[in-house]
């Protein structure tokens, strides 16, 4: 929905740094030659991501506690997360806090509908923990979408998310969100997904998991019906003497405004209401 400049941390700082947590001198040196290698497990993530296969990638099932890397567990790795990289007062904190301001406060995933409170493991680290601290598998968001993803993950390609740090630039910047008007007192805002017909098939089908995964049509009607009220009473004061075409012109200019993505739900709102003749020439009451 919206896409991000990749994180200004790499792997092996953000390594040091929650290892830098731990307190037990022993155990450090433990999770430290463990992790022999940290720039070629970024770069095989950062190659996939890239590709759109992470689905492909080694998964490890959620009820099991296998050895991972070196001697250190699913466990181990998960807890570099949770213990030392997130608390207050640990050095890593700052990179949590760095990684999470990179998005302007607005979540990518659901297009801004939702305030930016966490981190979300793209890869989730219960199913891929060698990825728990790394900073590109790290997407600031809302909880709404941190909750509601939970610890799934798609199996193919076509049903992969997108990947804010990542995926191709046609996802951020071509519409394939929209909205249909549907007759009623008060109007209602219906969203539904319609990529560009030149697509291929695997981006087509990506975009409408990504929209289902995150309920992106609840979401966006949801904020329509708040936001609608303020647009009906112009028509009822302001422009109630403009025909039909002078407002389905205005709502036009409305929802091209460059200060909102493409796929925003406010500016597709917008266009779509310029396009319904009832809505245009409706007398509201």
């Amino acid at each position: 929905m919206k896409n991000l400049s990749l994180p200004e941390v790499d792997f092996s700082t953000a390594l040091a740094e929650a290892i830098a947590g731990i307190s037990d001198a022993a155990t450090r040196q433990v999770y430290t030659a463990a992790f022999d290698a940290p720039q070629e497990i970024e770069a095989n993530y950062v190659a996939c991501a890239r590709a759109a296969n992470l689905y492909a990638q080694p998964r490890v099932a959620t009820t099991e506690d296998p050895v991972i890397c070196g001697s250190l567990r699913k466990s181990d790795l998960t807890k570099l997360y949770t213990q030392y990289f997130v608390p207050e007062g640990k050095p890593a904190r700052r990179l949590y806090e760095a990684l999470k301001v990179s998005a302007g406060g607005k979540c990518p995933l659901c297009g801004g509908v939702g305030h930016v409170r966490n981190l979300d493991h793209y890869l989730p680290k219960a199913n891929f923990p060698l990825y728990s601290v790394l900073p590109v598998n790290l997407i600031p968001c809302c909880r709404d979408c941190n909750t509601e993803k939970l610890n799934e993950f798609a199996n193919v390609r076509e049903n992969q998310t997108l990947h804010p740090y990542f995926d191709n630039e046609r996802f951020f910047v071509e519409q394939w969100v929209h909205a249909r008007v549907i007759p009623s007192e008060p109007p209602v805002l219906e969203y539904y997904v319609h990529p560009p017909d030149e697509w291929e098939r695997d981006d087509k089908l990506r975009v409408e998991a990504h929209f289902l995964e995150y309920g992106l049509a609840g979401k966006f009607s949801i904020e329509a019906a708040a936001d609608l009220p303020e647009t009906i009473q112009t028509r009822r004061t302001t422009m109630s003497a403009n025909s039909s075409e002078d407002f389905s012109h205005y709502l036009a200019e409305k929802g091209k405004t460059p200060t909102l993505p493409v796929n925003n739900w406010r500016r597709v709102m917008f266009s779509a209401l310029a396009l319904d003749r009832w809505f245009c020439s409706h007398t509201f009451p």
